[in-house]
C-alpha cells in the first residue's frame, strides 16, 4: 500500500512539474527584447534638418548637431504626444537649460507627417516649454531624419552627446518621469561638467511651482 501511494505522489509531482515548466510557472520569465532608436552610444550624431518653431530659429531651417558645434547636447525626439511624454520632456529640458553655462544645448526635435499641423501645434504649446531650448519639427516627417534609424514605436528618443558623439540613448516607449528621468539627469551631468544629479522630486510641477517667485 505504501509503495502504491509513493508511485502515485511521484506520478503526481512529475506531471506538476511538466505542467508549470510548459506554462512558464516558476522563476523562468521571457527577457523583454530591447528597444532601439537612433544612434547607439558611441556613434556619431549625422547631420539633421528640422524648421524652427521660436525666436531666432522660426521659419529656418537649422541642424542642432551643427549649432552644439561638438558641445554636450541634449537632442530630443519627439514621436508621439501624450501627457507622459511631454512630462518628461519638459522636466529633462528645464534641467538640462541649467547647464548651459557648463557648455550644454538642447534641442527638441518633433516628428509628424502633417508638417504645417505640427508647427501650429508647437505654436500653441510655446508657453509651457522651458527657454533656451532649440524647438524644431523635422523635415523628414514622422520617420525623421534617415540616417538617425529613429523607432516610430516609441514615444520620446534621448541622445546625449559630446563632441558630436552619443554618449547615452534613451528610447522610451512608456515614458515615466519617476522611472526614465533619473538615467538621463545622470546622462546630462556626466557630459557637462559632472556635479550633483538632482532628485526627481525637485523637477516636478508641484515642486517648481513652489520654487517660483511669488508676483507683486
Amino acid at each position: 500500500m505504501f509503495r502504491k501511494h509513493s508511485r502515485r505522489r511521484l506520478s503526481f509531482l512529475l506531471v506538476l512539474g511538466f505542467v508549470s515548466f510548459a506554462t512558464g510557472v516558476g522563476n523562468v520569465t521571457a527577457a523583454e527584447p530591447p528597444v532601439f532608436s537612433g544612434p547607439q552610444v558611441g556613434e556619431s550624431l549625422p547631420p539633421m534638418q528640422a524648421k524652427g518653431v521660436f525666436g531666432e530659429l522660426k521659419g529656418k531651417t537649422f541642424d542642432p548637431v551643427e549649432m552644439a558645434d561638438g558641445k554636450p547636447l541634449l537632442l530630443i525626439f519627439l514621436h508621439q504626444k501624450t501627457r507622459p511624454a511631454f512630462g518628461l520632456i519638459k522636466a529633462i529640458a528645464g534641467f538640462a537649460k541649467t547647464r548651459r553655462d557648463q557648455g550644454m544645448r538642447t534641442a527638441l526635435i518633433y516628428l509628424d507627417d502633417d508638417q504645417p499641423e505640427a508647427l501650429r501645434w508647437m505654436g500653441q504649446i510655446e508657453r509651457l516649454l522651458p527657454e533656451k531650448v532649440a524647438y524644431g519639427v523635422s523635415v523628414d516627417g514622422g520617420e525623421g531624419p534617415g540616417a538617425y534609424g529613429l523607432n516610430r514605436n516609441v514615444q520620446t528618443t534621448f541622445l546625449v552627446a559630446n563632441e558630436g558623439k552619443v554618449t547615452a540613448n534613451f528610447a522610451i516607449v512608456s515614458p515615466q518621469l519617476q522611472v526614465d528621468g533619473p538615467e538621463i539627469l545622470k546622462a546630462i551631468v556626466e557630459v557637462s561638467g559632472g556635479g550633483e544629479v538632482p532628485k526627481i522630486e525637485s523637477l516636478t510641477p508641484e515642486a517648481m511651482m513652489r520654487r517660483r517667485p511669488a508676483r507683486n
